[in-house]
């Protein structure tokens, strides 16, 4: 049974996303024009790369760098994984860098399963309805498994976070405002706002904050969602007005924000 789904970011630098769970599947010897950039999550799969044969079990990556040549099948009955494709220019783009090394090693195993979860909560959010924050978090997403991927395997040197007191509170300021106006929000718009590039705005808020720029923007949706439920609206428009995408949305933020249902707000 296939069940495979493939993303394109058209807004994001072309960056897609392959999701992919087969077990029959085969793919001839082809190459990239970007990176590939995977993780598998269940089962085993395999390819020649680089002359050798190999076998990736779940908890191994998958990193190519432009140009190289592999194959590709389920190794041993079904296989799952997420791949990330991104071009030289796109992974510049998002994470600010003037060079790129590439990556020296091609399956080395996602200790802490670091990339793994970054790269299932990039698909997981591609999946989620499409509210007004649904690019934001997407963006953010892309952000964490291109960071995680280059940092960690592809000797990339990202700028340290910083203190950046006054572009975080212009940030909180920015999201406040556009919260209230009922806009949709995004890495770009918000970098620009504050005046850092998306990737170093994206690390030195959650450096300050230990929340990304989307976790401020949901905490301020279900802020306006509790006081206008305060006021008297009704759920279903208050979840409208706050920027949900649908009651059932503000519902789950409502409970993991304040750990009760809406419909348990009291009135005093």
């Amino acid at each position: 049974m296939q069940e495979n789904r493939y993303h394109h970011l058209g807004w994001h630098h072309g960056i897609e996303l392959f999701e992919a769970a087969f077990s029959t599947q085969t793919f001839a010897r082809h190459a990239h024009s970007g990176f590939a950039i995977g993780a598998i999550a269940e089962g085993a799969g395999g390819y020649v790369c680089r002359g050798q044969s190999m076998i990736l079990p779940a908890g191994t990556l998958s990193l190519m760098n432009p140009e190289e040549p592999h194959t590709g099948h389920a190794a041993a009955g079904r296989v799952c994984y997420n791949m990330l494709y991104a071009s030289e220019d796109a992974v510049r783009g998002v994470l600010g860098l003037s060079h790129l090394r590439g990556f020296a090693e091609i399956a080395p195993p996602d200790r802490g399963q670091v990339l793994t979860r970054a790269l299932g909560a990039l698909a997981a959010r591609l999946n989620a309805p499409k509210g007004p924050d649904w690019q934001l978090a997407i963006e953010e997403a892309v952000h964490q498994a291109l960071s995680c991927a280059f940092s960690r395997h592809g000797r990339a040197e990202l700028r340290p976070a910083g203190r950046e007191g006054v572009a975080i509170r212009r940030l909180r300021e920015r999201i406040a405002a556009g919260v209230e106006a009922g806009e949709s929000l995004s890495l770009a718009d918000l970098s620009a706002e504050v005046g850092l590039t998306p990737s170093y705005l994206v690390r030195s808020v959650a450096k300050a904050t230990g929340m990304t720029p989307h976790a401020h923007v949901l905490q301020r949706r279900v802020d306006l969602a509790r006081r206008l439920l305060l006021e008297g609206m009704r759920a279903a428009e208050a979840a409208v007005a706050a920027g949900f995408c649908d009651q059932g949305h503000m519902i789950r933020q409502f409970r993991r924000h304040y750990g009760v249902t809406p419909g348990v707000l009291v009135r005093h």
